[in-house]
């Protein structure tokens, strides 16, 4: 599995660059709710047009840098309950703007309850509640919001969260992925190849020609040539509007949310 991240532990950006939207957003729905931490996960309901190495989830989250180097080091993807959202079926899903109290639900796996276990010993927050949402093109997500609430308290404190926590999810997810269009992607992206996606890609990130060359370990006319058939079957006049197309039609993400790692 491959992850495009965003991530700001602890709603910092350690690349010492200065704020930009996302970060500061996500420090504006902590003060409207007051949560500890924020993960949000965007998928595709079906496979997607995505070729390797191009992502298949895009997770944005705050929760601090030891927790995450703890979470690869255990393999918690694998009972991670936001993660297996994903590999539900599509009837098995919920409607957007369902949220589950992970924190009460008594039929998650014990492998999954000791993984939530383990983020409260870490100072993670006590109660995890999960909003889903998608798009207008449904393309699907689910965002995880973490608070210390007492227990006797947790109950009225989610019937009281509710819409707020339905409406800032919904907001968050069409900030990310609001362009997103799996149906339409998957089928511009059989005319576009592996290769021609990957030189897209980190053209959007910036790199050069010859950059790319050597990320790709290919010759810089090689990439030249992948991008200019890009250009050609996206029918677009130059290599600004072919990458512009490419993260509108969600063939490659957008690079101003993500971290390749």
């Amino acid at each position: 599995m491959h992850f495009d991240l965003a991530h700001f532990p602890d709603f910092d950006d350690l690349r010492g660059t200065a704020k930009h939207a996302t970060l500061e957003l996500l420090m504006e729905i902590r003060q409207q709710i007051g949560c500890r931490h924020i993960t949000h996960v965007g998928h595709s309901d079906h496979s997607g047009p995505y070729h390797r190495p191009a992502p298949d989830v895009s997770v944005l989250t705050t929760v601090p840098m030891n927790w995450m180097l703890r979470y690869a080091a255990k393999n918690y993807f694998m009972v991670d309950p936001v993660m297996q959202v994903m590999h539900l079926s599509a009837h098995a899903r919920t409607t957007p703007g369902t949220i589950r109290n992970l924190s009460a639900d008594t039929e998650l796996p014990a492998k999954s309850k000791h993984f939530l276990r383990d983020c409260e010993l870490r100072g993670l927050g006590n109660l995890y509640l999960t909003v889903d949402t998608s798009n207008a093109h449904g393309f699907r997500g689910v965002t995880l919001f973490t608070f210390d609430v007492g227990p006797e308290d947790a109950n009225i404190f989610v019937e009281g969260m509710r819409k707020r926590l339905a409406a800032v999810s919904a907001r968050l997810h069409n900030v990310l992925h609001g362009n997103r269009n799996p149906g339409l992607a998957a089928i511009v992206a059989k005319l576009v190849t592996k290769r021609e996606i990957d030189c897209l890609y980190w053209a959007a990130n910036g790199k050069t020609d010859g950059e790319i060359g050597e990320i790709l370990n290919i010759a810089r006319w090689t990439v030249v040539t992948y991008l200019q058939n890009a250009k050609n079957k996206l029918g677009c006049s130059n290599r600004t509007s072919t990458v512009a197309t490419a993260l509108a039609l969600g063939i490659i993400e957008m690079p101003a949310i993500t971290s390749r790692f």
